[in-house]
């Protein structure tokens, strides 16, 4: 019973273990998470010039849609914007899709790695408890073994030969 006890002892300092290195590597994501922050926000930036950017070379396009065809400017320029929200709406569904999938996966990885260490650690601290050690294999038939049926009705069993 004692090496039971130290082998207990030993696994409990393992799971600690484990449980501490989750923390150590959620405030790790936290601290990424502030320096994406700052990347985020020159990216934004960089957008919003480069949509600037995009708007002058669509009024452009608009203009040049209006010299090449029998289109009024007015006319080319409301053209050209409505095939542009077709092509942005498009492109926003996909990427809302891509998020939410993405977000689903880690979602559930998540969620079971952490049922997973709170499984674990109540098996090691706790065998008999555990739902898993109450259903052995000893508690099931195995191929070798005969079937034993159980009758109500009395039987006399037959003699060995």
């Amino acid at each position: 019973m004692p090496n039971n006890a130290s082998i207990q002892k030993v696994l409990r300092d393992v799971l600690d273990l484990c449980e501490l290195q989750l923390q150590l590597l959620s405030v790790d994501a936290q601290a990424a998470k502030r320096k994406l922050t700052t990347a985020a926000i020159f990216a934004v930036i960089a957008l919003a010039l480069a949509g600037s950017a995009l708007t002058v070379s669509l009024v452009g396009l608009g203009f040049l849609l209006d010299e090449m065809t029998e289109l009024s400017t007015g006319g080319a320029l409301l053209t050209l914007a409505v095939v542009t929200f077709a092509i942005v709406g498009g492109l926003l569904f996909i990427a809302a899709k891509a998020i939410q999938a993405a977000t689903d996966a880690m979602s559930e990885t998540k969620s079971e790695l952490a049922e997973n260490v709170r499984w674990l650690k109540a098996t090691m601290l706790s065998p008999s408890t555990s739902a898993r050690n109450q259903l052995r294999r000893e508690s099931f038939q195995t191929y070798r073994e005969p079937p034993h049926y159980h009758s109500p009705d009395p039987v006399t069993p037959l003699p060995q030969r």
